[in-house]
């Protein structure tokens, strides 16, 4: 077919029919960070400790990676640099020395890094950040993970950037308890972030003043932030003064030692931007990621698939791949041969893939997805690595709606504290380690009900109980210690889990909390003061998520038949023998008690003229006379309280309860009578011990009353 003169002829474009070099080919690009990976094991390998920080990060790399982001933005550099300061600051003043101390300045140096890959757009905004634009900009916590897995930092630092940026209290992922993995650095490190940031101009706000800073600190103390560490924050710049007076009007020294200094220095800045900007794809658009080496190590492996496969990256890096590691079977749920697995085929063809596949979870679930597995080529065209991204076919909305509402699942909409559901799963957590631990270590939960809400409520409206219920929880957080989990369990009742803490710590830990609800102005309430009721359990062999809720729950209930605003604690054994003693008491008591039911052939008022004439022969008295009732008490008791050797020192106490008139007919005379229904309860006066003695007497007496009643 003629199509005439084109102008391509004209263009002069090279026919290339080799792979794209392009600065974002996906293989490219992963194949700088593989380059950025190996460069950091070599540095390690020639240099030894020369070239190390302690065994944290190489300083090459480290030096590279600042050096990139200072081309990139020069004050997140300098704000990095205040935060690293900041954060061994207070770690000295809590008393951190050593390698700990290294851990988090690195930490503090590297924890923006992620900031490379950020749009223009959005990093330089002159104004604040609209919802998808913040979600976009909350990812670089992710990424910097990701490359600083790649350059093989020292897991602390990973462990320390990684839990920073979330809230402090209960914001946990799916395999990790409270407790367990919370690191002081992250919290540290979290409140330098906040302040340093909050102390500085803003396109769309002005600097905060240090009172107004340590304000907002406070607020947010126990679901942002370490109360403790705020506090100890407060402490430290109350002893040495305002941080950085100097350094945020004058330029920072030693600046030009991060900035790229020569043309190629500048490309390699450039090159590893483009490295950010595609973790930014991946870590947006997918739910998980990770990359295989040439020697089929794991030298990434993100956050999401973290989520997705339930294997923490820490247990996961530098371990080899392992075609069962995961079972996968086909979309359709026929088994996947291994030599159909996805990474097992790149590594032989070279060539990338894209597949529907279901995978089992670690906790044996099947999830469908979408695999892609793309080869990671060097120069010479050798596969020396090999990226597989996955996408959940099974969620709805993005990634960050997801995480958003999977945050939201776990927290109490009023008070903002974990709700009834997390505290639970947090509470199988610290079951299950506590049962499988050779050597447990103890942990204990603490219920607390606030006391008389019901009158609160009803005395000053609903909208001021709520603001108790808000009032209650945040004095709980800011009162507890790093690692506990505050909740609210349901109503006006909380619920506090302590890990590594026993019986005696958690009953002082809870005395503490109620004292300190009843000096606080709760709501500012005229005339009332609010307490709450606490019961406390530690955790014992065979306990399960029930029976430690249960005990916790009945110790709180004996706290509050106990007159209310006190502590109760509660073993297994004690909680038994209560159920023995009060099964025990019961038992007594129906032994000791007569009950049966007579049949006047008077009414009722007639009734209580003739019972004059039953206490005046059996020098009884009446206790209590209506229309309804009569309370006759008959003998008396001496000076002890035990029963004597005749009826007249077994005294007795007979209560007579009127009901309704029945009318009988007889079946032969066919006459109707009319009847006084009268319920007869009879219990001992003092100690009775014999059970048959009682019987005796309450069946004597109850045979003289039918004779003054003319009663069947």
């Amino acid at each position: 077919m003629a199509t005439g003169h084109l102008l391509t002829e004209d263009l002069n474009i090279p026919n290339t029919f080799g792979p794209s070099s392009r600065p974002m080919d996906s293989s490219r690009i992963l194949f700088e960070l593989m380059q950025l990976s190996h460069q950091a094991d070599e540095a390690r390998r020639q240099n030894g400790q020369a070239d190390m920080l302690e065994d944290v990060i190489s300083k090459s790399i480290l030096r590279r990676l600042l050096s990139a982001l200072h081309f990139r933005d020069a004050a997140t550099v300098n704000h990095s640099r205040r935060v690293a300061k900041l954060s061994v600051g207070i770690a000295q003043f809590l008393s951190w020395e050593g390698q700990p101390l290294k851990l988090l300045e690195v930490a503090g140096l590297l924890h923006d890094i992620g900031k490379i890959g950020v749009p223009d757009n959005i990093l330089f905004k002159p104004g604040r950040l609209n919802p998808d634009e913040a979600g976009l900009m909350a990812l670089h916590y992710n990424i910097s993970l990701d490359v600083l897995q790649a350059c093989r930092v020292d897991r602390g630092v990973l462990e320390i950037i990684s839990q920073s940026h979330t809230h402090y209290n209960g914001a946990t992922d799916g395999f990790r308890r409270i407790g367990s993995d919370v690191h002081q650095g992250a919290r540290i490190l979290a409140v330098a972030d906040a302040y340093d940031s909050l102390s500085m101009d803003k396109v769309y706000r002005e600097k905060k003043t240090h009172e107004e800073i340590m304000e907002i600190l406070h607020a947010e103390s126990g679901t942002q932030f370490d109360g403790n560490i705020v506090r100890a924050l407060s402490r430290w710049i109350d002893t040495n003064g305002l941080p950085f007076q100097t350094e945020k009007s004058e330029p920072v020294a030693n600046q030009a030692q991060m900035t790229p200094v020569d043309h190629e220095e500048t490309l390699r800045a450039s090159s590893l931007g483009n490295v950010f900007s595609y973790l930014y794809i991946l870590e947006s658009l997918y739910d998980g990621f990770y990359l295989v080496d040439a020697d089929r190590h794991y030298r990434i492996w993100n956050r999401g698939a973290e989520r997705l496969l339930g294997q923490r990256a820490t247990t996961v890096l530098n371990q080899t791949w392992d075609e069962n590691q995961f079972e996968m079977i086909s979309k359709f749920g026929d088994p996947l041969p291994e030599e159909e697995r996805p990474l097992r085929r790149i590594f032989e063809t070279g060539k990338a893939t894209t597949s529907e596949i279901q995978i089992q979870q670690t906790n044996g679930s099947w999830i469908p997805v979408e695999l892609q597995s793309v080869p990671v080529v060097d120069d010479n065209g050798l596969v020396i690595g090999v990226a597989e991204i996955f996408r959940d076919l099974s969620r709805t909305g993005t990634c960050s709606e997801y995480r958003e509402l999977k945050l939201a699942a776990c927290r109490d909409s009023l008070t903002s504290v974990a709700n009834r559901g997390s505290l639970e799963t947090q509470l199988a957590m610290l079951i299950t380690e506590f049962s499988e631990s050779s050597l447990p270590e103890p942990f204990s939960a603490i219920f607390l009900d606030i006391d008389h809400f019901k009158q609160i409520n009803d005395t000053f409206g609903h909208s001021i109980g709520d603001q108790v219920l808000i009032e209650i929880a945040r004095l709980l957080q800011h009162e507890t210690y790093s690692g506990e989990l505050v909740g609210r369990f349901g109503g006006e009742e909380f619920m506090i889990l302590c890990p590594a803490t026993n019986l005696d710590q958690a009953q002082r830990r809870a005395e503490r909390l109620r004292l300190a609800i009843c000096a606080a102005d709760i709501a500012e309430l005229d005339d009332f003061s609010v307490s709450a009721s606490f019961g406390v359990a530690q955790s014992e062999p065979g306990d399960s998520v029930e029976s430690i809720i249960r005990r916790a729950d009945t110790a709180l209930y004996a706290s509050k038949e106990g007159g209310r605003n006190r502590t109760t604690t509660l073993t297994t054994a004690e909680m038994i023998e209560q159920n023995s003693t009060a099964k025990e008491q019961k038992r007594s008591a129906d032994a000791m008690r007569f009950q049966t039911v007579l049949h006047a052939c008077v009414a009722s008022d007639i009734v209580i003229y003739k019972l004059g004439g039953f206490v005046d022969d059996h020098r009884a008295s009446l206790r209590e006379v209506t229309s309804e009732r009569v309370v006759i008490r008959i003998g008396s008791r001496g000076i002890l309280p035990f029963w004597g050797g005749s009826d007249r020192t077994r005294p007795v106490e007979m209560e007579l309860e009127f009901g309704d008139r029945i009318t009988k007919t007889r079946r032969r005379s066919k006459e109707a009578s009319s009847r006084v229904e009268i319920q007869v309860r009879i219990r001992p006066i003092g100690i009775a011990r014999n059970r048959e003695a009682f019987q005796a007497r309450a069946k004597r007496v109850l045979h003289a009353l039918r004779e003054y009643l003319v009663a069947d």
